[in-house]
């Protein structure tokens, strides 16, 4: 395990991917405003689901210092939701619920919540 931290950036974004003992924490950075933002952010999200399936652990995307995001970069976050059932990883995003675009955002995620938990959307 370790407190190792793996980075991931492309253009304005940075995602940053950390393992602790209770979870696989993926902070976002900065912007996401690519058009196609697909090519860059699937494979670090299968990453992510996979080492969080290898490691028991779930994986928590915190978009809370996200300056910006475009409608998008929302495609290949609800894919990774899709897939996350597939592997049967838990899921957390968090967001913050300070900033305006975020809260309504994250709000209409919330219909992807599951009743067991797996799918979390957490303001804070």
């Amino acid at each position: 395990m370790g407190d190792a931290v793996k980075r991931f950036g492309q253009g304005e974004l940075t995602l940053e991917l950390a393992e602790t003992p209770t979870e696989l924490r993926l902070t976002w950075l900065g912007k996401s405003s690519e058009r196609e933002p697909s090519h860059f952010l699937v494979p670090v999200l299968t990453e992510a689901l996979e080492r969080a399936r290898a490691a028991g652990l779930p994986l928590v995307m915190d978009f809370a210092s996200l300056e910006y995001m475009n409608s998008s970069t929302f495609t290949p976050v609800v894919k990774a939701l899709d897939e996350s059932r597939r592997l049967s990883v838990s899921v957390v995003l968090e967001y913050s619920t300070s900033r305006k675009w975020q809260a309504l955002s994250f709000s209409a995620l919330r219909t992807f919540e599951t009743l067991d938990g797996r799918i979390k959307v957490n303001g804070k």
